[in-house]
Parts: C-alpha cells; structure tokens; sequence
C-alpha cells in the first residue's frame, strides 16, 4: 500500500498525465463522428496502468484529485479542427462522494478552452455498476442536470444489461469488444447485437461498437445497423487527434451503399439522389459581399453550397451570412474578404445512392442548429445538389404510407404487392439471391380445430421467429394466410433455415392443449368435412437460388418454386430444401 501511495503521489505531483484520443467513426457515412479520450501515464519507471491508479485513488479518497488532472489535460489538449466533433470523456462515478468534488468544474475549464459544453459526451462503464449501483445513478443523474450527453460503456460486460439502461436512458451506448470480436463468425454475437441494435432504435439511443479489428467485423456491423465504431482498425490512441483514412472512409460508403442498393429495401425506398436538385453555388474566392447582393437579390436563396473543382468544401444559410455581416462592423470586416476564410465544413453530405430513410435518420440526428439545413448530396465524391429536410421528410411519409397500403394487417409485414417488386428485382438483376418460401403445415387444421384467435396467434410467432433470424437484412414478407416469403441476397441460406425451423419446432408445443401434446396430434376436420387427426404443425421451407440456374421469366420461377414447395411439403415435420 505504502509503494502504491508514493506512486500515485508522485504521479499527481507531476502531473504524470497524457489524454490520447481514440477516433469514434460513423459506421454510415464513413467520417469521424468525435473521439474518446484515455488517460495514460508516460514514464516508464511508473509502472502502472491507468485503472490501477483509479482503484488506488478510490483507496485513499483522492478520486476527485485524479479525475481533475485526468479531465482537465484531456479538455485542453483537445482541440479538433470541427468545432462539432464530440469527445468521450471517461469518468469515474466515485468523484460524487468525495468531498473535495466540485460542481461546475468541467464546464469552468470547457469555456477556459472555448469549448462547446453540447460536444462532451460523459462516459460511464457499467462494470461500475457491479459494485456499487447507487453511486452509478446518482453520477449519471448529475451530469444529465447539467444537459451533458450520457454514454454507457462496456454494455454486455456487466451484470445489470438492460435494467440499467432501461433505468438511465442513455444518449449512447457502446458494446463491449468481447461482444464485437469476431463478430463475423458468431451468430449468436449477431443475433445479441441485433437485438440491441433494435432496442436502441425503438428508444432513440445511438449504438457504438468498440473494439473493431478487422473489415469482417465491420462489415458485419453495418450490416446490422450499428451507428458508430471504434477499434484498432480505424486507429490505436494517439496523442495527436487523426483523421480517418480516406480509403477506409470509401470503404464503410461501399459497404453501406451495397447493403442498401444491392440489398432487400433498395426497392422500397428511393435513393436521396433522385431527389437532389443543383441548388446554389458559390466558389470560395467568391467576395463576401457579392454574395451577399446576389443571396438578397434572390429571396429563394435560403442557403448555399461552396464548391471547388466539383467538390462540396462548405455550406452557408442566409441566416448565418447575415449574421456574419451583422453588428456595427460586420459589413466593413468582412464585405471584402473572400468567402474561403468562412468555410464551415461541419455539414451533411450523402451519397447518391443512399435510401432516403438512412438519410432521414441521419439528417435528424444533427445538431439542433442544423437540423432544418439541406443536405448535400454526392456522387463519387463530387457535388451534385442538395435536398431540403421537407423533401426528405415528404419522400419518407410516402413511401411508409405505401408499405402501410400493402402490408398484411395481422403481421406487419410488407404484403404481395411489395413483395413482387423484391423477387423482381432479384430475378432480373445480377446479384445473388436466395428466394424462400414458407409454408406451415397443418395450419387450416389447426385453425378449424383452436379457432381463428389462436391461428392468428401461431402466424405472428411464425413471422415473429423469422425476422428474428433475419440478422443479414433478409426482406421478410407474408404472402397471406400461413405463406411467407424471405428474399436473401446470398446463397448460403441454410443456417437461416435451420435457425427458424429449431425455434419453431421447440416453440410450436405451446400452441397446443396438454392432451394433445402428449398425443402427438390432434383432431380437426379434413377437406370433406370429416373427423380426422393431424400431426403438429410443421414448417416446409423451398429455397431457390441463381447460383445453378438463373431466370429471365416471373413464371418459371413461380412453377419451380411450387413444384419444390410440393416436394417439401411431402416430409413428415419440419423440412427445407434449397436448389
């Protein structure tokens, strides 16, 4: 204890203290969405890790000592070229009770900085959590009253899971990098992380995924709809703040725009690019008071992109031009200088061929300040126009309208009219796919025998389980009565099949009275009306693919697709089988 004191003594003293900083990157747009800061000790003869030193300093009642120095080096070395880039900054709950704490202390040092308080993030693990619950909330409570953002890390680590989050309401949440290591070949961990992914979504929480190594994790994780990531892949800590490397920035768009374009909903939602009109345009050698005659010349100008060579560089609204130009000496500054020493490049840029219900998402999660600014819109990185949020927002209420026309009442799910448009797609397109048909056996059986009410029941398990399984952003669609349809865009369906039938088959006995069950049948009427006993309900899945064969004609396909179903439906219990 005695070495473990002149240790952490000499490392206050000395301020043996260096932030470096991990850059957090939007896993749908492919640019540096902020960065958390870390805390690390510099001298070699220190030999201690930064964790040990907070154990230590909760020993010895000097938490708020240490959060000080840690916090205070991690503020002051941060300075981002965006102003609106957000940073992480970790914090130790177990500041609250020492009695040295002081409110106010991290806004104090944010304004000696010119800092904004709206980009700091509060990062609390919740291994805390395990040790002492109270003290987790009561720090949670204190930073939300003073309007800072709340991140909850290592979620998947600790004991409390949901309870906690359910309880805080965090602004983000960040997934353990046990969760998030080899993710790819781990279904369960996709299964896990889709679930959360859902949960965030319905409670308006952003997820991050932390640790992510290598591109199949990556892909895996935009696959399943996670917001950010940070890992070695992206950069290790650092003192200096890095950017993203460009190719790796290209690479999350490619990912991104292929799930979406190549993927289930493309034929659902447009993409944003249909939508872009050229907008105005000024070059950044353009004089500031050129522009502003020619933006009050034209009252329709609400706002303007600066391009260079093509290239969106900054983006501008009248308001905050004629706020530059306001005041006493506004005009006289600034009337003369070229509109390059303005440049805000903090703005939303998309690509083309992203689904306007990405872009929507994305476009609502901006800071409340630019939540009504257009966004721009780009084709192999170049300018092509700009959408305003009332188009977008236009465009997105049309289409949830048309899927809320032609989905099936009982389920949810997009009915016969979307669902031609998605084997259509498939079928005269050039990528792979996998199309499967579902049907319960016994179902009209079972019906006759339990009653409508129960039938209904089974077939919103029945669609249940599959979007469940549906971890690749299968489209899922109900045909009507006990058919189904699954579109794939890939071959390999089989563990999709096998995961809806184990489920369904371990499920199934719970829609069936007692005597019943241990009969293993039950009686109903058959198609002549008569007394007859029927097995279990089952389900027969037909799958085909254009990995032997490819189709030019819709009813080629459909004959082949029934003739299997057929086949299927000969086995006793449940059976699938993909050509």
């Amino acid at each position: 204890m005695k070495d473990e004191k002149q240790i952490f003594n000499k490392i206050i003293e000395g301020e043996f203290i260096t932030p470096v900083y991990q850059p957090v990157i939007s896993l749908t747009e492919g640019h540096i969405f902020g960065y958390e800061a870390v805390s690390r000790i510099p001298v070699k003869d220190l030999k201690m890790d930064i964790s040990q030193v907070f154990k230590i300093a909760d020993k010895l009642g000097k938490a708020w000592e240490l959060e000080v120095l840690c916090r205070t080096k991690a503020l002051k070395n941060f300075m981002p070229i965006n102003r609106e880039k957000k940073l992480f900054l970790n914090v130790n709950p177990n500041v609250i009770n020492d009695d040295e704490f002081k409110e106010g202390f991290t806004k104090e040092r944010l304004n000696e900085y010119g800092l904004d308080f709206n980009n700091i993030i509060f990062e609390i693990t919740e291994r805390t959590a395990i040790y002492d619950k109270k003290i987790f909330l009561d720090s949670i409570n204190h930073y939300r009253k003073q309007k800072y953002e709340i991140a909850i890390d290592d979620v998947g680590a600790g004991y409390s899971g949901l309870n906690t989050i359910t309880a805080i309401r965090p602004n983000y949440v960040k997934l353990d990098k046990n969760l998030i290591k080899d993710i790819d070949k781990d279904e369960t961990k996709q299964f896990l992380c889709k679930a959360m992914v859902d949960f965030c979504k319905s409670s308006n929480i952003v997820l991050l995924a932390k640790g992510i190594d290598t591109v199949e994790e990556l892909k895996t994780l935009i696959k399943l709809n996670v917001d950010l990531g940070q890992g070695y892949f992206f950069g290790i800590p650092q003192e200096m703040l890095i950017d993203i490397e460009p190719e790796k920035s290209e690479m999350i768009k490619m990912f991104h725009t292929k799930k979406y374009i190549e993927k289930t909903r493309s034929t659902t939602y447009p993409i944003i690019g249909y939508l872009s009109k050229k907008g105005t345009c000024f070059h950044p050698d353009e004089k500031i008071n050129n522009i502003f005659e020619a933006v009050k010349a034209d009252p329709i100008i609400t706002d303007f992109t600066i391009v260079e060579d093509d290239i969106a560089v900054g983006f501008m609204s009248r308001a905050e031009l004629n706020e530059l130009l306001g005041g006493q000496y506004g005009y006289s500054l600034h009337a003369g200088r070229e509109m390059r020493q303005f440049i805000k490049d903090d703005f939303l840029r998309v690509n083309y061929n992203m689904p306007v219900d990405q872009v929507s998402r994305l476009a609502m999660q901006r800071n409340f300040k630019y939540l009504y600014n257009p966004v721009v819109v780009e084709k192999d990185r170049k300018y092509t126009g700009i959408v305003t949020v009332k188009d977008l927002l236009d465009s997105c209420t049309k289409v949830d309208i048309e899927i809320a026309i032609h989905s099936n009442p009982l389920t949810g799910l997009p009915g016969n009219l979307l669902i031609e448009k998605e084997i259509s797609s498939r079928i005269f397109g050039e990528q792979q796919y996998c199309i499967l048909y579902f049907d319960l056996d016994n179902f009209k059986a079972y019906n006759d025998a339990y009653g409508f009410q129960n039938g209904d029941k089974l077939l919103g398990f029945t669609a249940k389980t599959m979007k469940k399984h549906a971890v690749k952003n299968e489209f899922i669609g109900h045909i009507g009565g006990d058919d189904f349809i699954t579109v794939c865009d890939y071959h390999d369906c089989e563990n999709f099949c096998k995961a809806v039938i184990e489920e369904f088959s371990s499920s199934i006995n719970s829609f069936y009275r007692e005597e019943d069950v241990k009969n293993g049948y039950f009686i109903s009427r058959n198609r002549h009306g008569i007394k007859d006993s029927f097995p279990l309900a089952s389900i027969s899945i037909a799958g085909i693919s254009n990995k032997s064969k490819m189709y030019q004609d819709i009813d080629e396909f459909s004959n082949d697709i029934a003739k299997l179903k057929k086949k299927c439906k000969k086995h006793q219990g449940s059976y699938f089988e993909i050509i």
